[in-house]
């Protein structure tokens, strides 16, 4: 593998980033143009290549600006290194007191905000299913419909879907009708008693005993790599396992070489 998906803070810096208990401080600095050439060397070096940027905004904070200044920041940055998508969220932590519609509107408004200002560049913005609104398929179909731009589109993240609630079978009806818009991928997946499989479930159902590993929980993802390459995509699909914690540590690495086996098989 020598592709991978790279989080970058808002001082264009990759600070030290936690996931599943794991805290990673590659050292990356894309601050300065001269910082960002040079990195672009070392990685070409070292024959690796970042296939997206990775952002954690939140579009529901009060201090929208500095959301919005993130985005645009980190696109000129992708934009020097030659990556193509920067992968954002919409609201995270959504307060009761705002309604869902306003919140559709100030996302429409910052991302709008963000392609006017990076007018001109290769750069999409990658809006990912996550969170609790973020994975609401009439909020991710009002946020595309509002913009109206071929530079947004979404990280479609595998697991999140069915992570909400959907029934399997609705999750494969949601990830057909956005296929053509799906610029990043996160490959996850989750697992159900069967009862539960295909009945709506609150957000967050069992998590995390309900993560599974990518080759297996619940989801098919042959049946998904399928619909995706129907849509005409062929960029990357990024592990994102997060039923490593279930594992003794030193059995962890195995099995994201499971995982990466069974990705292959999958093409």
């Amino acid at each position: 593998i020598n592709d991978f998906e790279l989080y970058v803070s808002k001082d264009l810096k990759q600070t030290a980033y936690q996931d599943m208990d794991y805290t990673v401080d590659l050292g990356f600095d894309l601050s300065s143009k001269d910082k960002r050439t040079r990195t672009l060397e070392e990685l070409k070096a070292k024959h690796l290549n970042i296939c997206a940027i990775l952002i954690e905004n939140d579009f529901g904070k009060n201090d929208l600006e500095s959301e919005i200044k993130w985005g645009v920041d980190v696109c000129y940055a992708a934009s020097e290194l030659g990556v193509r998508a920067v992968r954002i969220n919409s609201v995270m932590r959504p307060q009761a007191e705002v309604s869902e519609k306003e919140y559709i509107e100030r996302t429409i408004k910052s991302i709008k905000k963000i392609l006017n200002s990076t007018e001109g560049l290769n750069v999409c913005l990658a809006l990912e299913n996550h969170g609790v609104l973020g994975n609401k398929r009439e909020f991710i179909r009002d946020v595309i419909d509002g913009v109206e731009s071929k530079r947004l589109g979404l990280t479609l993240d595998t697991g999140n879907f069915y992570w909400f609630g959907y029934p399997l079978d609705e999750v494969y009806k949601i990830i057909e009708e956005f296929a053509s818009y799906v610029k990043h991928v996160h490959l996850k997946n989750v697992t159900f008693f069967p009862p539960e499989r295909n009945e709506k479930r609150e957000p967050g159902f069992n998590w995390p005993d309900s993560a599974a590993t990518i080759y297996g929980g619940d989801l098919d993802h042959q049946h998904i790599v399928n619909i995706l390459k129907s849509s005409g995509y062929d960029g990357d699909l990024t592990i994102e396992d997060e039923s490593l914690n279930k594992f003794p540590e030193e059995k962890r690495l195995e099995i994201i070489k499971k995982d990466i086996d069974f990705i292959k098989s999958l093409l």
